[in-house]
């Protein structure tokens, strides 16, 4: 589906009133040719024309409008592929805004009224987010520090351990698929507020949400050759 931006869709605009109006232009033109030629003769009194006469302006016409459509495709396509670039990245930034919205209110508690939405992640890691003690199943626990987890996980690592949980650490999984109670877009949705914060928090250099260097492992050092033994 074709998605232009405002700008776009006010020179297609302009594009199409051009058109109609050079048409226009070219009815009008005809009719005052055909009203110069002399008096209006009944066409039950006036000659009938030739065959070529017949076919040659149906012709015309056909080639004409074809024209003008192979034109208008033309400059559609062009204006399009100009602001392609600019519409997907208003586009990518509306998404990111959204799910980071969205994930803001799933981190904190549900409520009815104020935020159906809510999961409840502070209450484990903390109302800033940053981990705390916590007890569950009579065992205490140490939450992480969500404000620095791009410093350790990756995107996919951390949408992994939200969804699959981490026994160990006391953290349930969340994902409908191991019986939890968030979906995929849900858990993304976290994922990516996460990454809004981490972004303030953690520098780039060491981001691995962000920084593909940063997300790579460290390449292992070459074994040293054993020396040679003496013979």
């Amino acid at each position: 589906m074709l998605a232009l931006s405002q700008t776009a869709g006010i020179v297609m605009a302009g594009i199409g009133l051009a058109i109609v109006v050079v048409i226009v232009a070219l009815v009008v033109a005809r009719v005052r040719h055909a009203e110069d030629k002399g008096p209006d003769i009944p066409p039950a009194m006036s000659p009938g024309p030739s065959d070529p006469n017949l076919e040659k302006p149906i012709l015309e016409r056909l080639q004409g409008w074809g024209v003008i459509l192979v034109a208008f495709m033309a400059v559609w396509i062009a204006a399009y592929w100009f602001f392609e670039p600019g519409t997907n990245k208003k586009q990518e930034e509306h998404r990111v805004e959204s799910a980071t919205e969205h994930g803001a209110h799933i981190v904190e508690l549900f409520d009815e009224h104020s935020n159906p939405a809510g999961a409840g992640c502070v209450q484990c890691h903390g109302p800033e987010l940053r981990g705390q003690e916590f007890v569950r199943g009579g065992d205490i626990f140490r939450s992480a520090n969500l404000t620095t987890v791009c410093e350790r996980l990756t995107m996919e690592e951390m949408f992994q351990t939200i969804a699959e949980g981490r026994e160990s650490a006391g953290m349930p999984s969340w994902s409908v698929e191991y019986k939890g109670a968030m979906n995929d877009q849900q858990i993304m949705d976290v994922v990516q507020y996460l990454v809004t914060v981490n972004e303030e928090t953690v520098p780039f250099e060491k981001n691995k949400c962000i920084n593909e260097e940063a997300a790579s492992p460290a390449p292992a050092p070459s074994p040293e050759a054993s020396p040679t033994e003496a013979p």
